[in-house]
């Protein structure tokens, strides 16, 4: 679904919840900055490694800095064109990682667009892009991976002391 000029068409992906579709109405100025901000709480950087552009993530920026159970959203695990194109290991950025291996955990909210690579702005999110955010982030084990995850290195960084 496109968006008009003064709405914006995004999917949210809350922190302990489902995936759904969210109505952001532009400024006095036409931008929706303010309120992509107000969606993950506060500053916001792009996810880029999560779906690449279609859709982009936006995620808050200091979210790790306050980093909890509480607020661990969803883990991420490397794709095979990841592997492929080598990432590295954001749990030691000493390796590259393989298909399947944690990359990173979310914090916080996440809200998913559409990107237009012609002008390098955000769009509305469209339906196939949200089927993908639906997809990767709606079932009841992704919901919970942020948070299963900070327990297994939790206990992991445990077990080695």
């Amino acid at each position: 679904m496109e968006n008009t000029k003064n709405t914006l068409e995004v999917m949210m992906v809350p922190v302990g919840g489902k995936p759904y579709r969210k109505t952001l109405g532009a400024d006095e100025s036409g931008s929706f900055l303010r309120t992509l901000q107000e969606c993950v709480g506060g500053m916001m950087e792009p996810a880029g490694y999560i779906f690449g552009n279609a859709p982009a993530v936006y995620v808050n920026e200091e979210e790790l800095f306050g980093a909890s159970l509480d607020t661990a959203n969803r883990a991420v695990y490397a794709t095979h064109e990841m592997a492929e194109a080598g990432y590295l290991s954001q749990m030691d950025y000493s390796s590259v990682v393989e298909g399947g291996d944690l990359y990173s955990i979310v914090f916080g909210d996440m809200v998913c667009v559409g990107f237009d690579h012609e002008t390098g702005e955000d769009r509305g999110i469209s339906d196939d892009e949200a089927a993908r955010v639906i997809k990767r982030f709606g079932g009841s084990k992704s919901i919970q991976s942020g948070a299963v995850e900070c327990l297994r290195l939790a206990f992991r960084k445990r077990a080695a002391v």
